[in-house]
């Protein structure tokens, strides 16, 4: 499993972006907006391949001294193989490199346990956000 950083745009960031949507938004029967699309060329966007195919992506968006990360996806068939784990080890580190002291993201109520696993604390209570139960999770970096 290989993660990088890639570039708004292109066709990795594409391919990533159709993931995404996939999973994220077409099961709530919505897509990205232009609008969204246009803000993540102030983001950083992650993605992970597996023998060169895209199969987990996140954004992060730094914010003074913490970074958010949102839109975390991995290929439905590739869940519980640590994907999304290692995924965080590397979006924790480039926060880490970033100098952001904290890392954190709105999660949605099915995935909690799998923050919860990969050491993030939950912080607040349960908010609405695109329809459905989000947490605030965060996990401080050093």
């Amino acid at each position: 499993m290989d993660f990088k950083l890639i570039t708004h745009g292109g066709e990795e960031w594409k391919i990533a972006v159709r993931l995404r949507e996939d999973i994220l938004r077409k099961p709530l029967g919505s897509f990205f907006t232009t609008e969204e699309l246009e803000e993540e060329k102030k983001h950083m966007h992650v993605a992970g391949f597996l023998e060169n195919e895209l199969v987990a992506t996140a954004v992060l968006v730094p914010e003074g001294n913490s970074m958010k990360m949102q839109r975390v996806v991995v290929k439905d068939e590739l869940r519980s193989s640590n994907i999304g784990s290692n995924m965080m080890l590397f979006c924790e580190q480039i926060a880490i490199e970033n100098n952001k002291t904290r890392i954190y993201c709105h999660a949605r109520d099915t995935a909690v346990n799998f923050y919860l696993k990969n050491n993030y604390l939950a912080e607040g209570d349960y908010f609405p956000e695109d329809g459905i139960p989000h947490l605030l999770m965060y996990k401080e970096m050093g």
